[in-house]
């Protein structure tokens, strides 16, 4: 019987040789027991436009569409890096692109799915930047420009965040607990498992007389992880 996967943060780049082959193992290697593959955000390093982007990637594109002809359904759910990966993409490699916050339901248990970034309320500058970017007419001015701009732009963008991430507090980039436990309220589950803090761990809470349990997936570029549902329970393991 088939199980279920879930990763986040692999950040591939067509520089990083290292990250493509060890996604490409990861996958072909495990794909003759995926029924689902879901991943959470960050697929990719950076992502300006399906045309130009599908074109650099095609290795990535052609071993994403081999493993969906070969009945494992994928799904993606946007990054802060790779939130501009659009219908394009969804159509030519037949991946499923889900909401930011999306309720899984397996079995007897119910999941929140998420990129992770919103549970990151303490870094308020990121969170007014994200509200920027993805703003429609942000993103109808952004799309006006050529590719090499665009690149230029995103590449700007990028050199930045590193610079005002090196300077900030470790505590500020990763979750806010009041955030989280709101949307264990919110979504009606005692699950979350997402990725973007790069910090691979269980955490396991109390509230009010509830048990609640969030999964964090690491980064590929320092604690490769995944997660896989299999025999009715959840397991966070390394690659």
């Amino acid at each position: 019987m088939k199980n279920i996967y879930f990763i986040s943060d692999i950040h591939l780049d067509s520089n990083s040789s290292k990250i493509t082959d060890k996604f490409i193992n990861f996958i072909t290697n495990k794909s003759s027991d995926m029924k689902e593959l879901y991943i959470l955000g960050d697929l990719f390093e950076s992502w300006i436009d399906d045309k130009y982007d599908i074109f650099e990637n095609d290795l990535i594109i052609s071993t994403l569409q081999n493993i969906a002809k070969n009945g494992t359904k994928i799904f993606l759910i946007h990054g802060n890096r790779d939130f501009l990966i659009g219908k394009k993409f969804s159509k030519i490699t037949n991946i499923e692109i889900l909401p930011e916050n999306y309720i899984l339901r397996l079995s007897n248990i119910k999941i929140l799915i998420t990129h992770g970034d919103l549970l990151c309320t303490d870094d308020i500058d990121y969170q007014r930047f994200r509200k920027f970017i993805r703003n429609k007419i942000t993103l109808t001015i952004f799309n006006l420009f050529g590719n090499n701009i665009k690149a230029k732009i995103a590449d700007f963008l990028r050199g930045k965040s590193k610079k005002i991430t090196s300077q900030k507090p470790e505590n500020i980039m990763d979750v806010n607990e009041e955030t989280v436990l709101n949307f264990y309220n919110k979504f009606k589950t005692n699950i979350i498992i997402h990725g973007h803090t790069h910090r691979k761990n269980i955490h396991e809470t109390e509230n009010n007389g509830n048990n609640y349990t969030r999964y964090v997936l690491g980064d590929w570029h320092n604690a490769p992880s995944y997660i896989i549902y299999k025999n009715n329970k959840l397991e966070l393991l390394d690659i």
